[in-house]
């Protein structure tokens, strides 16, 4: 009985540790999709002509990553994937949720490109999916390209997008970052992307999260001058 009750607790921990691991990296698609969209400026050097700037067309031309290449879609994740699969083998950190990150990271930009695709071109355990809200459906999906492009940023999953825009977690990091490093949002800098109503009423909440960087920026700063003439 001991025995039969530890290949159950076994078998949850893996299986704990192998979701964790997809909604990881549903995580990081999220955060980079988002600096991408936001800070992400098509003049810089190779990641701005080979990473921003096909980002930010997407946007123009939604379409266009579905007349794309297995290999030109999920051929950088691939890279970065192994990558970072050598560096955890050679730390000892591979286990099922290391595993289980790597292996969605892989995907994560054809979970994408299915969001996109036609019902008939995706394949029915897909559909299975992306209906149940295990990966990401047309219809979540479809809510980022509507507005100001600046909500539902994560594009493996369903589960994280609501919770993250619901606590306007993106809002409030924007915020910190503009009182502290003074850095908008691109848009609202180059004209890249549309001003729309989406971006207006979220940036309340940046906009009062950035006055209150700000002060505290001012107070970290105010005593410098003072030690520098003592």
């Amino acid at each position: 009985m001991f025995d039969h009750m530890d290949i159950i607790l076994s078998a949850a921990m893996i299986a704990g540790q192998i979701g964790l691991g997809i909604l990881f990296a549903d995580l990081m698609s999220g955060i980079v999709h988002w600096y991408i969209d936001t800070y992400g400026d098509p003049k810089t050097p190779i990641l701005g002509r080979h990473v921003y700037w096909p980002t930010i067309n997407h946007h123009a031309q939604p379409l266009d990553c579905t007349r794309a290449s297995f290999w030109s879609r999920n051929g950088p994740n691939l890279a970065l994937s192994a990558a970072f699969l050598v560096v955890f083998a050679a730390t000892g950190l591979i286990n099922a949720f290391a595993l289980s990150a790597l292996a969605t990271g892989v995907f994560a930009s054809e979970i994408h490109v299915w969001s996109h695709k036609p019902k008939r071109k995706r394949p029915m355990i897909v559909r299975w999916l992306q209906a149940g809200g295990v990966l990401l459906s047309p219809k979540e999906h479809w809510q980022h390209h509507t507005h100001a492009h600046n909500t539902r940023y994560c594009t493996v999953t369903n589960l994280l997008n609501p919770v993250l825009d619901r606590l306007r977690v993106f809002r409030l990091v924007e915020g910190v970052v503009e009182g502290l490093a003074r850095r908008k949002p691109r848009d609202e800098i180059m004209g890249i992307g549309p001003l729309a109503r989406g971006r207006r009423i979220m940036s309340r909440v940046r906009r009062f999260v950035a006055a209150g960087a700000w002060q505290v920026r001012r107070l970290l700063l105010a005593p410098l001058p003072r030690l520098a003439l003592a």
